[in-house]
């Protein structure tokens, strides 16, 4: 089975993650209009459940982010932090299809 998110960037770029599980190593493949997310694809291509349970500065999720030099408001690591820990039992997909948006919202004053 797999778990699929996608992500359009205020950037304008567009982002399909999809994470597939195998005993504890959870298997990345991201698709990208962005060269910077296609780097930091090549990075995390395979992450066990513990690297992904672990806090934010030591998860590789953010700290290959931030290697690959991604700019700290691309929502790309929050998405694959979200389809994998989806795809390992950490997230419920029944949660997510009740609510299957997560949304940053602008509100001006």
């Amino acid at each position: 089975m797999t778990t699929t998110f996608t992500i359009n960037s205020l950037c304008d770029h567009a982002t399909k993650i999809t994470a597939s599980i195998n005993g504890s190593i959870i298997y990345v493949k991201i698709e990208s209009t962005c060269e910077k997310i296609k780097d930091y694809a090549n990075l995390i291509k395979k992450l066990t459940i513990r690297e992904i349970a672990r806090e934010i500065l030591n998860n590789p999720i953010y700290t290959k982010a931030s290697e690959s030099r991604l700019e700290p408001n691309c929502l790309v690591p929050c998405g694959v932090a979200f389809c994998t820990w989806t795809e390992a039992g950490m997230v419920s997909k029944n949660l997510l299809s009740r609510m299957p948006a997560q949304c940053i919202l602008f509100k001006q004053d």
